[in-house]
C-alpha cells in the first residue's frame, strides 16, 4: 500500500495528528530527563564536572548502537513494535532513581550512579531504535507537506515545552532547599509521560519501507550514504553542532546557580523566554524555508547563533531588573530571559533545519541506515563535548582565572565554552554548510538576512498595530451607536 495514494491521504493525515500529539506528551519526558534538572540533581549531591558532563555524554553515546540495529531493523516487517518495545523498556527504567530517591534520600553516592546507569541503559535502548522512529515516520510524511508538518509539529511540542519547564521550576521550589524529593518525583512523571508517547505513537499508520539493497556487503552500505557529498557535509556540519552544544548546555543551570544562586522558579523563566521564542520561530519558519530556501535559511541561523553568547559577559549578580508576572529579578535573570526572547528561536531553527534536511537528503532506498550513519557519526563526535566540558569546569573551578568582567564577576569556566562555542560554530561548522549546493530560487544570505531579522519582525508589529487600530475604531464605533440609540426618542 503506498502511502502517498489519495485513498490513503485521510489515514496519512489522522496519523500526522497523532504523531504531533504524541511529541506533545514525549517532550516532557526529554526537557525533565535530558534538560536541566538532572545536572542540577548532581551538583546538588556534590558531583563533580566530569559526572555531570556524563548525564549528556551517555546519551550521544548510545548512538553508537545505531548502525548495527539498523541492519536489524531492515529486516523486520515492522519498524514501529520494534521502537515501541524497546522505547517503552528504556524510558520505564528511567522511574528507578526516581524512586530510590524518595526511599533513600541519604544515598547520595549511589543515587549519583544509579542515575548515571539508568541514563546509559536508556540511551543505548533508545538510540538502537531511533533509526527505526525517523525513517518510519520520514517515510510517512509526504515531501510537499515535509516543511509545513516539522515546522507545526514542532510549534506545538514547544508550547508543551514552555508548560514542563514551568512545571519542573514550580515543582523544584515546592521542596525545601536540602531535599531532593522534588527531583525524584519529577523523573517518575517524565517516565509516564514518556511511555504514554509510546502508547499514542501505537496509532500512527506505517508505510511499507522499500527493501535496502541486499547485494552490497555490510561496509558499503553503510559507506554508501556518506557518498552523498551534500550528505556528507550536513553530517559533519551537525556531528560539529551537537558537539560545541553538549560543550555548555550541561553546565548552563549549574553555573547560575552556583554563581548567582538563582531560584528554580528563575532558571525555568530563563528557559521559558527561549521557549516562547522557539514556538513562534517555528510556527513562521516553514514559511521562510520555502521563501528563501532551505540551505540558506540554516546559513542565516548559524551565522548569527553565537552572537547571543556576549549576554554571558555582562551579567551583574549585584543588580536586578524587571520581569512579566516575576516582578523585580536579579540582573542575570532579566538578562538571559531577554536574550533567550531571540536566541531561543534561532537555536530552535537549527533543530528544525536539521529535521528537514536529514529527511531530503536521505536517499529513499536504505534510508534506514543513511539516518543510522548520520546519528552514529553525530553521536560519536558530540559526546566527546560534554566531558571536554566537564574537564574545563573541573580545572577552572581547581586553577581559576584572575579576571573580573562586568560589575565584577569573575571570567569562569562558562565563558571559556561561550567562547569554544562562537569558534567552532563560525569556523568549522559554517564552511561545512557552505559546501551544501544550493538549490534553485535560494536567496543570497544578505538578503535572507534582512528579511528574516529586519523585514517579518517590523511586518509583524505592522499587522499587529493594524489589528490594534481595527479593534479600536470598531469599539468606538460601537459606543458611539449605543449613545444614538439612547438619545433618539
Amino acid at each position: 500500500m503506498n502511502p502517498t495514494e489519495p485513498s490513503n491521504a485521510g489515514l496519512i493525515e489522522k496519523s500526522l495528528r497523532n504523531s504531533t500529539i504524541a511529541g506533545v506528551i514525549g517532550v516532557c519526558f526529554f526537557m525533565i530527563i535530558q534538560n536541566g534538572p538532572i545536572p542540577l540533581l548532581l551538583e546538588k549531591l556534590g558531583a563533580g564536572g566530569i559526572a555531570i558532563g556524563l548525564t549528556a555524554t551517555l546519551f550521544q553515546l548510545g548512538m553508537l548502537l545505531q548502525i548495527p540495529a539498523a541492519f536489524i531493523t531492515e529486516r523486520l516487517k515492522t519498524r514501529k513494535t520494534f521502537w515501541a518495545i524497546t522505547s517503552a523498556i528504556a524510558r520505564a527504567l528511567l522511574a528507578i532513581p526516581g524512586i530510590y530517591m524518595l526511599l533513600f534520600p541519604d544515598h547520595a553516592d549511589t543515587i549519583v550512579w544509579m542515575t548515571l546507569l539508568a541514563i546509559g541503559a536508556f540511551s543505548f535502548l533508545a538510540q538502537s531504535s531511533s533509526p527505526a522512529w525517523f525513517s518510519w515516520i520520514a517515510d510517512l510524511v509526504p515531501e510537499a507537506l515535509r516543511s509545513a508538518f516539522w515546522a507545526k509539529r514542532q510549534g506545538y511540542v514547544l508550547v508543551a515545552c514552555v508548560f514542563s519547564v514551568a512545571l519542573t521550576g514550580w515543582v523544584l521550589d515546592l521542596f525545601p532547599a536540602t531535599s531532593i524529593a522534588g527531583f525524584g518525583w519529577l523523573i517518575i512523571f517524565a517516565a509516564f509521560m514518556g511511555v504514554m508517547d509510546i502508547v499514542i505513537h501505537w496509532f500512527v499508520y506505517e508505510p511499507v519501507p522499500e527493501p535496502p539493497n541486499r547485494s552490497l556487503n555490510a561496509a558499503k552500505r553503510i559507506l554508501s550514504p556518506l557518498q552523498n557529498h551534500d550528505f556528507l557535509y550536513f553530517t559533519l556540519a551537525m556531528c560539529v553542532w551537537f558537539f560545541v552544544v553538549g560543550l555548555f548546555s550541561p553546565f548552563l543551570n549549574v553555573y547560575l546557580k552556583t554563581t548567582f544562586d538563582i531560584s528554580y522558579t528563575h532558571l525555568s523563566a530563563i528557559q521559558l523566554g527561549g521557549m516562547v521564542s522557539s514556538v513562534v520561530a517555528s510556527f513562521i519558519g516553514g514559511r521562510l524555508i520555502e521563501r528563501v530556501g532551505m540551505r540558506t535559511y540554516g546559513l542565516t541561523m548559524v551565522i548569527s547563533v553565537p552572537l547571543f553568547s556576549l549576554v554571558w559577559f555582562f551579567l551583574d549578580g549585584q543588580a536586578t531588573g524587571v520581569l512579566p508576572l516575576l516582578g523585580r529579578v536579579p540582573q542575570p535573570v532579566a538578562a538571559l530571559f531577554v536574550n533567550s526572547l531571540i536566541a531561543g528561536g534561532v537555536y530552535a531553527a537549527i533543530g528544525m533545519l536539521q529535521l528537514n534536511l536529514l529527511s531530503a537528503l536521505s536517499p529513499s532506498e536504505g534510508r534506514t541506515m543513511a539516518m543510522a550513519v548520520h546519528w552514529s557519526l553525530v553521536g560519536t563526535l558530540s559526546a566527546i563535548g560534554p566531558i571536554v566540558g566537564g574537564w574545563i569546569k573541573d580545572y577552572f573551578t581547581v586553577h581559576p582565572f584572575e579576571l573580573e568582567l562586568y560589575a565584577g564577576t569573575h571570567f569562569s569556566y562558562y565563558h571559556v565554552l561561550m567562547m569554544l562555542h562562537a569558534l567552532f560554530t563560525w569556523f568549522v561548522m559554517l564552511p561545512l554548510l557552505f559546501r551544501i549546493k544550493p538549490r534553485d530560487g535560494e536567496w543570497p544570505i544578505n538578503r535572507a538576512a534582512l528579511h528574516i531579522f529586519i523585514t517579518t519582525p517590523l511586518r509583524a508589529v505592522r499587522d499587529l498595530y493594524s489589528i490594534n487600530l481595527a479593534l479600536g475604531s470598531k469599539a468606538v464605533n460601537h459606543i458611539a451607536a449605543k449613545r444614538r440609540g439612547k438619545n433618539q426618542p
